[in-house]
């Protein structure tokens, strides 16, 4: 999960959407509580849930140049985003110590702030492509 978003009157998990079409499945199972995707936007790889226990809404920005980290439960990692959009960032990463499996959804976090989600990278070139917390922030958004 990349992210807690404000949906309703509660929230949402937000998660990379190809990975619920990889699997076949729209649901999962969080902290041991199960949950199924609600909405799956058809402009972006995301895929929203709703949390049933209590949470809080993670700090979104927006992304900036330079350096961030990948931080998930398992690793943490230095990279640096090197090219934005308002919807996409370009993340450069460490040759010989990529992301690997299951590392699709880590959040990128700058000045302690989530300003996007690992979505895909290239092994060959060691740079990433991460949806934008602007993007994020902006379909949770049309739900709300």
């Amino acid at each position: 999960m990349g992210a807690v978003v404000p949906w309703g009157k509660g929230y949402a998990g937000v998660a990379p959407g190809h990975i619920f079409h990889y699997a076949g499945t729209d649901l999962l199972t969080i902290g041991g509580q199960r949950a199924k995707v609600v909405y799956m936007p058809g402009d972006a790889d995301l895929a929203f849930f709703p949390l049933l226990s209590a949470a809080k809404h993670t700090e979104l920005a927006k992304p900036r140049l330079g350096g961030a980290m990948l931080e998930n439960a398992a690793r943490k990692m230095a990279c640096r985003i090197s090219d934005i959009s308002w919807s996409i960032c370009y993340v450069v990463l460490p040759p010989g110590d990529l992301p690997g499996h299951g590392d699709s959804g880590t959040p990128l976090i700058q000045e302690g702030n989530v300003v996007g989600m690992l979505l895909s990278l290239n092994m060959h070139t060691c740079k990433g492509i991460a949806i934008s917390a602007e993007m994020i922030k902006s379909i949770a958004g049309r739900k709300n």
